[in-house]
């Protein structure tokens, strides 16, 4: 009886722990794509700055969502992000990106940003790809 208590209270804390980090780790070690490059940015008034690039998707997972960030990670909040070009679907292999409108001025996205892009791959968790900064 304390055998299988024991069994599973190990299977639910693996499970809540997977449930925490695994996006995360899955997202390290198997990334949906590359880091992304912004190629041309331009100001937007006093704190916004429209920007756009190109990436490669190495993997077929749906796209959920991608926040922007201001300082390094434990230590940052979250910029306002608008996808200026509209809803598209993306194939596999290289794509180009933008205009995306950053609130960050010029100084602030290239000297002390970085981006998260999340993707459901499968039910488990949202994976967490770095893809920029």
């Amino acid at each position: 009886m304390m055998m299988k208590q024991l069994i599973g209270a190990f299977f639910l804390s693996s499970v809540l722990f997977l449930s925490a980090v695994g996006g995360r780790i899955e997202g390290y070690f198997f990334p949906v794509a590359h880091l992304g490059v912004i190629e041309a940015h331009e100001a937007v008034g006093e704190t916004w700055t429209r920007i756009w690039g190109r990436s490669h998707r190495l993997r077929h997972c749906s796209f959920d969502h991608l926040s922007w960030f201001l300082g390094r990670e434990g230590e940052d909040s979250r910029a306002d992000l608008v996808f200026e070009e509209g809803t598209k679907v993306r194939g596999g292999g290289r794509f180009d990106f933008g205009p995306w409108r950053v609130q960050l001025t010029p100084a602030q996205l290239f000297e002390r940003s970085y981006a998260i892009v999340y993707h459901r791959c499968h039910p488990f968790w949202l994976t967490e790809t770095r893809f920029y900064g």
